[in-house]
C-alpha cells in the first residue's frame, strides 16, 4: 500500500508542476511560438496534408480500380479479343 501512495503522490506532484509552470509543459511545437510566427502556419498546413493523405490515397486507388473495371466491362461488351467470356 505504501508504494501506491508514493505513486499517487508523485503523479499529483508532477501534475502540479506542469500546471504551475507552463514553460515546462511545452509539449508541442505550436505551444512556444508567438501568435504571428510563420512557422505556425507551416505546422498547421503540414497537419492538414497529413490528415488528408489517407483519403486521397484511398480515392486514387478506388478511382483506378473503377476505371479498370469499366474498361474491362466495355471490352467484354464489344467482344474484343482478350476479353473474358462467360
Amino acid at each position: 500500500m505504501n508504494y501506491l501512495k508514493f505513486k499517487s503522490l508523485a503523479a499529483t506532484l508532477a501534475g502540479a508542476v506542469v500546471a504551475v509552470a507552463p514553460r515546462v509543459a511545452n509539449a508541442c511545437a505550436m505551444c512556444g511560438l508567438s501568435p504571428n510566427d510563420p512557422a505556425g502556419h507551416a505546422y498547421n498546413s503540414s497537419v492538414l496534408f497529413m490528415l488528408a493523405s489517407p483519403y486521397v490515397s484511398f480515392a486514387a486507388i478506388g478511382g483506378i480500380t473503377y476505371f479498370v473495371y469499366r474498361r474491362a466491362r466495355r471490352d467484354e461488351d464489344r467482344g474484343r479479343p482478350g476479353a473474358d467470356k462467360r
